[in-house]
């Protein structure tokens, strides 16, 4: 494996924003009970998206990065028709480990952060250890 600290820097941000819309609301997930705002899987998938764009467009040929934790504050609620901002900034590399700091944001201001660690992998590899599982059940 090559080093990932001479291909990422640290700092390296990428921010998302989206409209929130009816298949982002926690009605479209089945928590008709809240109605018109966010779901945690619709604002944890935009933060997974923006630590995914920090980086892709400089793994090297055949690697991905696939995700190996998570966690989130959800601290104030985002309604439909607002704008969601994400921002992800790799803050730590850490052999195959890339750790990324978020900060999400709407129209009135933060709304929540998190920390993801994602790995960078051999895509063929990932998908060969996938095929071995399956033969091996």
């Amino acid at each position: 494996m090559f080093d990932l600290r001479n291909v990422f820097s640290l700092g390296m941000n990428h921010t998302v924003q989206k409209l929130v819309n009816e298949s982002d609301t926690a009605t479209h997930y089945g928590r008709g009970s809240l109605g018109t705002l966010i779901a945690t899987p619709a604002f944890v998938s935009l933060m997974i998206d923006a630590s995914i764009a920090t980086v892709e467009n400089r793994l090297p040929e055949g690697y991905v990065t696939v995700g190996t934790s998570f966690e989130f504050t959800h601290d104030a609620p985002t309604c439909m028709g607002m704008t969601l901002r994400l921002k992800s900034t790799l803050v730590e590399v850490n052999g195959e480990n890339l750790i990324f700091d978020i900060v999400a944001s709407d129209d009135y201001g933060d709304v929540g952060r998190g920390r993801h660690q994602r790995a960078v992998v051999n895509r063929r590899r990932l998908f060969e250890k996938a095929d071995q599982r399956i033969s091996n059940s």
